[in-house]
């Protein structure tokens, strides 16, 4: 409708016209929104459950991580010991251990723990031609059983946390899509929440305009009638002159 169309409306009628559309506005939303609330406590929840399950397997993984490292710096000190008491003890140095660095990638951590599984094979078989104490002789074993067995701990360590490292990050792409799931439902609840106060806000103020003379509304229509800029045209100008002061 035009502003002309407009002014032949009778306030009273337009009054009532506007309020019976919010009145059934506000008379078809609460279904909706009991709907989307629902539909958002839902999707809450499941965005809760994924990403604590994902935390708890990252928790999980960096336990087995700390694990493996720790077992891969135990052995390295007796392996450490195992070479110093091995070079004391023979004429004959045995020189194929060697410590390993600490900080690698998870390929490499492995190919680390079963090269050194394959150092203390290799030194047993050297010990038992080049060192001639019995008693030195059972403590080297002793250390290479000690060293192997934190060894392939941290190998099972490791194994574990790939298996899981797997499985976090299938847990981890759920959680980013019930994550975005729950941010949908949250902003349809919100807009249909909003809706409905502006509704109810409408509701109220063309209640109280019905029992009034509608004095404020027909200033507009006046200066309309007389030839006068629209209430819309007024505000654009406002915005023009505002715009046009930040720039200067």
């Amino acid at each position: 409708m035009t502003p002309r169309d407009l002014l032949a409306v009778s306030p009273d009628f337009l009054a009532k016209a506007i309020l019976h559309r919010r009145e059934k506005i506000v008379e078809s939303l609460p279904p909706q929104i009991a709907k989307r609330q629902d539909e958002r406590h839902t999707a809450a929840n499941l965005a809760k459950d994924s990403r604590a399950k994902r935390d708890g397997l990252i928790s999980k993984v960096s336990k087995l991580k700390k694990e493996r490292d720790d077992a891969q710096t135990s052995a390295n000190e007796i392996i450490a010991k195992l070479k110093i008491l091995s070079d004391e003890n023979s004429s004959n140095r045995f020189e194929h251990l060697e410590l390993q660095k600490e900080e690698m990638d998870e390929n490499e951590s492995l190919i680390s723990i079963e090269s050194l599984q394959l150092m203390i094979k290799e030194h047993e078989n050297w010990a038992t031609t080049n060192v001639e104490s019995k008693d030195i002789f059972n403590d080297l074993r002793d250390m290479r059983k000690l060293a192997n067995k934190l060894l392939e701990a941290g190998k099972k360590a490791h194994m574990a946390m790939v298996d899981l490292s797997k499985e976090n990050n299938k847990m981890q792409s759920i959680w980013l899509e019930n994550e975005s799931h729950r941010r949908r439902c949250e902003s349809r609840y919100t807009k249909l929440a909003r809706c409905k106060s502006e509704s109810d806000t409408a509701v109220e103020f063309w209640s109280t305009q019905l029992s009034g003379n509608f004095e404020e509304m027909l200033i507009d229509s006046k200066r309309v009638s007389d030839g006068g800029p629209s209430s819309r045209s007024l505000m654009k100008q406002r915005s023009g002159k505002m715009t046009t002061r930040r720039n200067g």
